[in-house]
């Protein structure tokens, strides 16, 4: 469930009087701005310096770039007069350099124009202010350590070149700096764009142009990086872009022959052949599955009366009789049920049509009401259309006067029955044909996966592929193959999205398979969940409920879902409805219920829902989390000492990442609660 199974709008505000290093604490809030567009730049130093919007026509000195890189590059953001000066200038005497310090900072104030606040400086030194929140450096740096991966994209994609590029009159103090400066720029810039690869691309669903921005910028600093393109083609092998995977490589083989004339190095192409033999993975595409023979068909035929015939009314309430049994045989999946309209026009022998070529038939129901001794009897009874075989006979009380009240009683009976009698009879030729050994091998994925340890969800994972291997039109067994797939990915932390990414194919080729199955669209959306594509898991959701209104099982994950999607009341509504169905419920129904209710600040329910469970391990967090909001402080240190025993060297960030909610501050509740008990 949500915490159990453990773990990430772009707003921020910086303040405009403050010193930047409140701002990179988060601690200011009078500009508010939306990192990395170029609007939002109004110095540049990361490339060719420049004011991006001049106050007026005065020209910004160059030397003032080198104070604010200076600047901006200092651990508390401020640096002392004289050590400015002596990198700035080399000046026989330290008081004509300060002179020369007092000028320039003179001259950038009033370059500034507006950013009155872009310098603060006294006496003795010169910080950053406020104003200085608008340097592409500065939001660089915001960016690489603020942990998010969209603020650290936005920041990775205002390095446009080495710190202050083309630069010139500089001193061999300066130029030294410089050149370390550049370095160490250049080594976190490389790291942050792995690390957003890697974040990009966990889900294995990450946005081909963010991607392809990274990948510009990469290459566009060092084009002869071969690092760069191994990143950028294990990305693209985790977001399942195999073609663009290979264009890297082919790119990085032209790039080592014409600058260097040698090959990629062996840990390049390891990287790529891992990458493509992934795709070996795929499940096959429908197109590809073994045939699947039709799904038979049963047409009723007109009923008449034995005489004495009954009224034309009586006649009409006949007819309209059956039809109501075909339209509600319609909801079943296993067979198709031909319309009445067609099927009452063909002439038949005792069940058996004359000319069967236009309807195609495998199965007809016709029957006749006979009068007895006591009331009239509706008699029906099905046939074979291959051979004429009755396979099947029944009889219904047909009473008129009681027939209005017991309408649609009778047609749902009557349908059942024949339902019934058509699914037997296929089971029978399917165990003939030899297919029940598919089902055989489905049932055993399914016994294994009541434990979801990773070797039995491995195994679970063969059983369904041997009946997919024997039927590959079975769409329940593609759907499990889904299920133990996004499990594996949580069991195994959540690092691969090749594994999450292989589980979407197979539960959408389920779904492809047999759309009118909840549990193909319940895969769908659960497997969505996990990569965080909220919009189509809930429409997989609803759909799944759509189809099994009244499953307990779908209404527990439906109701965690909508928990993670941020609708925690509607979660609670479905959790209910599934424990009414499912009073005596298993472990995992509790847990959800758990999880929900932490969401709804009622930590005490929730303490409770853990109770009934036969195991607490797996609930170790919500039971920290609760309470340490309760302010049961022993009781949320032990529960905390028991989960770090289980799961070492975890800590409450780590231990939340997995949930997949929608809204980021969704998990906070947890997190809060884990951050008390460990103090």
């Amino acid at each position: 469930m949500t915490w159990a199974k453990s773990p990430i709008c772009l707003s921020f505000a910086l303040a405009k009087h403050h010193h930047l290093s409140q701002i990179l604490n988060g601690l200011g809030n009078t500009r508010v701005y939306r990192m990395g567009l170029e609007s939002d730049i109004e110095i540049r130093l990361l490339g060719l310096p420049e004011l991006v919007r001049p106050g007026g026509a005065v020209i910004f000195p160059a030397k003032g770039f080198q104070l604010l890189a200076l600047l901006a590059r200092a651990p508390s953001k401020r640096l002392p007069r004289k050590e400015l000066a002596a990198l700035l200038w080399d000046n026989d005497t330290e008081a004509a350099a300060l002179g020369n310090l007092r000028q320039l900072l003179a001259r950038v104030r009033k370059a500034g124009g507006a950013h009155d606040d872009l310098l603060d400086a006294d006496t003795k030194t010169v910080a950053l202010g406020g104003g200085a929140a608008l340097i592409d450096l500065s939001l660089f740096e915001i960016g690489y350590r603020s942990g998010s991966p969209e603020q650290a994209l936005r920041g990775l994609l205002l390095f446009r070149g080495e710190l202050l590029e083309g630069i010139t009159e500089t001193t061999d103090a300066f130029s030294h700096w410089l050149m370390v400066e550049r370095a160490a720029l250049r080594e976190r810039f490389f790291s942050a764009a792995s690390s957003i690869l890697i974040e990009l691309t966990r889900f294995g669903r990450a946005s081909e142009q963010d991607l392809r921005a990274v990948a510009d910028r990469m290459l566009a600093l060092d084009p002869e990086r071969e690092a760069s393109y191994r990143s950028l083609i294990e990305a693209y092998g985790r977001n399942g872009m195999h073609e663009e995977a290979e264009r890297t490589y082919r790119q990085l083989i032209a790039m080592l022959e014409r600058e260097f004339g040698v090959p990629p190095q062996p840990e390049t192409a390891a990287v790529l052949r891992r990458v493509l033999a992934s795709r070996g993975h795929q499940p096959g595409d429908l197109a590809q599955a073994k045939p699947q023979k039709a799904q038979p068909r049963v047409a009723f035929m007109a009923p008449t009366w034995i005489m004495p015939a009954g009224d034309p009314g009586q006649s009409a309430l006949l007819r309209a009789l059956v039809e109501d049994i075909a339209n509600e045989l319609a909801r079943y999946r296993s067979f198709v049920t031909l319309a009445p309209h067609s099927s009452f026009k063909l002439a038949h022998d005792s069940g058996v049509p004359l000319d069967n070529s236009v309807l195609r038939a495998d199965y007809t129901v016709s029957g006749f009401v006979k009068p007895s001794e006591r009331e009239q009897l509706l008699v029906l009874r099905m046939a074979d259309c291959q051979n004429g075989e009755i396979l099947w006979a029944g009889e219904f009380s047909f009473r008129p006067e009681e027939l209005v009240r017991s309408f649609r009683l009778l047609s749902l009976q009557v349908a059942s029955t024949v339902a019934n009698s058509v699914e037997r009879h296929l089971l029978d030729v399917m165990r003939r044909d030899g297919n029940n050994q598919a089902y055989l091998h489905y049932l055993d994925g399914q016994e294994l996966l009541k434990n979801s340890d990773l070797p039995r969800l491995r195994r679970a994972r063969r059983s369904f592929q041997q009946a997919i291997d024997l039927n590959n039109g079975m769409a329940l067994a593609h759907a499990r193959i889904a299920q133990t797939l996004y499990l594996e990915w949580l069991a195994l932390g959540g690092n691969d999205p090749e594994i999450l990414r292989h589980g979407r194919e197979s539960a959408e080729l389920a779904a492809k398979i047999d759309p009118g199955a909840g549990f193909t669209h319940l895969m769908c959306g659960s497997v969505a969940l996990y990569q965080r594509d909220f919009d189509y898991s809930a429409e997989k959701f609803a759909e799944a409920e759509a189809l099994s209104p009244n499953s307990a099982d779908f209404l527990v994950q439906h109701a965690d879902a909508l928990s993670c999607f941020g609708e925690e009341n509607a979660g609670w509504a479905h959790f209910e409805r599934a424990v009414d169905l499912n009073p005596f419920a298993p472990d995992h129904y509790w847990w959800a219920g758990a999880s929900i209710l932490v969401q709804k600040k009622d930590f005490a329910g929730a303490i409770e829902l853990c109770a009934k469970m036969a195991s607490e391990n797996s609930v170790l967090r919500i039971l920290t989390a609760c309470h340490a909001h309760l302010g049961n402080r022993s009781e949320a240190r032990a529960y905390w000492r028991r989960f770090q025993e289980l799961y070492p060297d975890t800590d409450p960030a780590s231990a939340v990442k997995l949930a997949p909610f929608k809204h980021e501050s969704s998990k906070q509740t947890v997190l809060d609660g884990l951050r008390m008990a460990e103090h």
